[in-house]
């Protein structure tokens, strides 16, 4: 009788079992269990689901969609707001992509396990022992250009064109050591709009004050150094 691995999913013939038929089921192992696993790569639309979602998980060959935990990547798209997606808690690599250009994806493994934030726009390359998840690799957003007030998430990359009129861009809440935001004046306009930074309740460059950038041209990157000292400039 088969059984089923733990962490792909994959049949286990039975010794002695599927004589004149353990062919297909190697085959089918081969060209869905492995192959995905492996090379996978899995388009997850959250739009007509709510949160939480759990990933399929089922047992033996099978399609995309009915053993989405098994893919090497994920895409997540079409969601409109936050979303928790629920991991099956054993041992695997994934490399995971947030579409979305505004909400977070939660990664969490099993109903109440461990937790890791996709911020929007965000690559990331992770590894899990079923307990916690491991980051091995991310990749930032692309640039964003913004034009009006907006809101940072850490690691962003932000185009400021204050050609119509001066605007705040706040820094994220609760940031962690390490992260950072980066700034560049497009239209070469500070100087006549400013930009202003919103500390967002932290400190910048240790005052509590927001920041105002009048300097055509400005490019900059804050980096937060923990509530002492708060976001400090990479450059001045």
């Amino acid at each position: 009788m088969s059984t089923y691995s733990t962490r792909l999913k994959i049949e286990l013939i039975g010794s002695g079992e599927q004589s004149n038929s353990w062919g297909n089921t190697t085959n089918n192992n081969f060209s869905q269990s492995i192959e995905q696993s492996i090379a996978g790569v899995y388009t997850k639309n959250l739009g007509s689901s709510s949160s939480p979602v759990t990933l399929t998980t089922n047992d033996g060959p099978q399609t995309q969609a009915n053993n989405e935990a098994r893919q090497a990547a994920i895409i997540f798209t079409g969601h409109s707001s936050d979303f928790i997606i629920q991991f099956p808690a054993v041992e695997k690599l994934y490399f995971l992509r947030n579409a979305s250009s505004s909400n977070k994806i939660t990664a969490r493994l099993g109903s109440s396990g461990n937790t890791f934030v996709i911020n929007p726009s965000r690559n990331v390359f992770l590894s899990t022992d079923g307990t916690n998840w491991y980051e091995i690799q991310t990749q930032g957003s692309d640039w964003l250009t913004k034009t009006g007030t907006y809101t940072a998430f850490a690691g962003d990359k932000i185009f400021a064109n204050t050609t119509s009129g001066a605007f705040t861009i706040t820094l994220p809440a609760s940031p962690t050591i390490g992260d950072e935001v980066r700034f560049v004046d497009l239209a070469n306009t500070f100087d006549t709009n400013n930009l202003t930074v919103g500390r967002n309740s932290e400190k910048i460059d240790g005052t509590t004050t927001d920041l105002t950038v009048a300097t055509e041209g400005a490019a900059f990157a804050l980096v937060y150094s923990g509530s002492s000292f708060g976001w400090k400039l990479l450059e001045k």
